[in-house]
C-alpha cells in the first residue's frame, strides 16, 4: 500500500509539472518571458503560485524548460534526418515540409520566437539546439551545390535563415495577416495552410535551383 501511494505521489507530481508546463508556454506565447504572469499560469494549471515555485525556482527557468521542451523534439526530427535520401531538391523540400507542418500543430512556438527576439535579443537562443534546425538545410545547400543542381553563388547560411524566414512568417505574423484573408479569422486552417505550405516551398526550391 505505502508503495502504491508513493507511485500515486510521483505520478501526481509529474502530470501537476506537466500542466505547469503546458500554461507556462501559452503564457509565454502570449506575452513572452518579461510579461507572462506565473498568477495566470497558477489558474490556467489549476495550482497555486507556490506550487510552481515550489516545483520551478522561477519564471526564467520556467522559460528556459518551455524552450528546452519545444525545440527537443525538433532537433531529433533534425538530426535524425537523411540529407542523401533522393536529389537535393527533394530531400529539401522534404524536410521543410516537415518543419511546416510542426510550425502549423504546434502555434505556440513562431510566437515564443517572436517575443524571444524582441524581449531577450535571443539570450537563451544560445542555451537551446536552435541551430540543429538550420544545420540540415545548409548541408543540402551545400550537397546541391556540389551535385551542380542548386546555384553555386548561394551562401548556404544565409539561404538557410532567408527559408526558415519564408517558413516561419505566415505563422508568427498570423493576427497581422489574417486582416488580409477577409472572412477566414483563422489562416492556419489546414485548406489555407496547405496553399501557403505549397507556394512557399515552389519559392524557395526553385530560387536555390540552377
Amino acid at each position: 500500500m505505502a508503495k502504491t501511494k508513493i507511485v500515486s505521489k510521483q505520478r501526481d507530481a509529474e502530470l501537476t509539472k506537466k500542466l505547469i508546463l503546458d500554461a507556462a508556454e501559452s503564457e509565454f506565447a502570449r506575452r513572452g518571458l518579461l510579461g507572462a504572469r506565473t498568477e495566470d499560469m497558477a489558474i490556467a494549471a489549476d495550482c497555486t503560485r507556490a506550487m510552481i515555485h515550489y516545483y520551478f525556482d522561477s519564471k526564467e527557468t520556467l522559460y528556459r524548460l518551455v524552450l528546452e521542451r519545444m525545440f527537443s523534439e525538433q532537433a531529433k526530427v533534425a538530426q535524425g534526418f537523411d540529407i542523401n535520401q533522393g536529389t537535393p531538391a527533394e530531400a529539401l523540400e522534404r524536410f521543410l515540409r516537415i518543419v511546416m507542418t510542426d510550425l502549423r500543430e504546434n502555434r505556440n512556438l513562431p510566437l515564443i520566437m517572436l517575443f524571444e527576439g524582441i524581449q531577450n535579443e535571443g539570450k537563451f537562443y544560445k542555451q537551446i539546439v536552435i541551430a540543429a534546425i538550420y544545420e540540415p538545410i545548409q548541408a543540402m545547400l551545400e550537397r546541391g551545390k556540389k551535385e551542380g543542381v542548386f546555384r553555386s553563388d548561394i551562401n548556404s547560411l544565409h539561404t538557410a535563415i532567408n527559408i526558415m524566414g519564408a517558413c516561419l512568417f505566415y505563422t508568427m505574423s498570423r493576427n497581422n495577416l489574417a486582416h488580409m484573408f477577409e472572412g477566414t479569422p483563422d489562416i492556419l486552417n489546414k485548406e489555407l495552410y496547405d496553399v501557403h505550405m505549397e507556394q512557399a516551398l515552389q519559392l524557395i526550391i526553385t530560387g536555390v535551383k540552377n
